[in-house]
């Protein structure tokens, strides 16, 4: 089960829950963003009313990321 939770500023948690609904997921990239949508693909919904997660992240953090978690990997394989 796809699902997405956030904490906003005042401290609340937001969860999005996509239940068992098919996925559309898309990257966008720019020099200094990363952008990943993932919305709930469901025809039966109006595009307005589907679940969906933004994620907005400085490109030099998610590389940072991914690059770690290559290594955590190539570890684990050894």
């Amino acid at each position: 089960m796809s699902h997405a939770i956030i904490r906003g500023k005042s401290g609340r948690r937001h969860e999005v829950d996509f239940e068992s609904c098919a996925l559309r997921v898309e990257v966008y990239a720019s020099d200094e963003t990363i952008e990943i949508f993932v919305e709930a693909d469901t025809a039966e919904l109006p595009e307005e009313r589907r679940r969906f997660a933004l994620i907005n992240i400085p490109r030099h953090l998610f590389s940072q990321a991914t690059a770690e978690t290559a290594k955590r990997k190539n570890q684990r394989l050894r």
